[in-house]
């Protein structure tokens, strides 16, 4: 803006309440977010760039991508499938050996999954999160970018099983050792 003052003039408002002492550059001043984000131009800009039917089609694709890799699970002995949901699919990392219902390798698979999601998340090789279904610490993998290929979801159980087998070695306690 040549005049930046016109920009102020136009946006800038000041209730009572609203005085911090010393004037400042306040940026929220110079435009119409005031205080809040302008979260709806991004989806405004995505739907003038996509449309209705470029939507439907990401989000189809990201449901049938986390469908594809709720039935790749089942091929990975040491992967549980719990859950498959819209674009998100939540399993978890079983070692052989171990009794998921024994209480206390109950307890140790959410330590372990818990730990494998830490390795996980700071490898930087993937990105998922977390849940609890049936009081079970879950691995949580949602499906909500355009740029997800199925290549990527089939790298992802491989990569958990590696992963969960160095925890596991590391982390196993003795009292469960004898359970491998």
């Amino acid at each position: 803006m040549r005049d930046p003052e016109k920009l102020r003039d136009a946006f800038a408002y000041h209730p009572v309440y609203y005085h911090f002492g010393v004037e400042a550059i306040n940026y929220f001043d110079l435009g119409p977010q005031n205080s809040r984000g302008f979260r709806a131009l991004k989806v405004w800009l995505a739907l003038q760039q996509v449309g209705r039917e470029g939507y439907v089609r990401m989000i189809s694709d990201d449901i049938g991508l986390a469908r594809e890799l709720f039935n790749c699970l089942s091929h990975y002995p040491h992967l549980e499938p719990l859950t498959h949901s819209l674009s998100i699919t939540t399993f978890r990392y079983v070692p052989s050996g171990l009794d998921p219902d024994d209480g206390a390798a109950a307890g140790y698979l959410d330590k372990l999954n818990e730990a494998l999601l830490t390795r996980l998340q700071n490898s930087g090789e993937a990105y998922i999160s977390n849940a609890v279904i049936n009081g079970k610490y879950a691995l949580r993998a949602c499906i909500v970018n355009f740029r997800t290929a199925l290549s990527d979801i089939l790298a992802l159980p491989p990569l958990v099983v590696r992963i969960g087998n160095a925890c596991d070695q590391e982390l196993r306690p003795e009292t469960l050792r004898s359970q491998n």
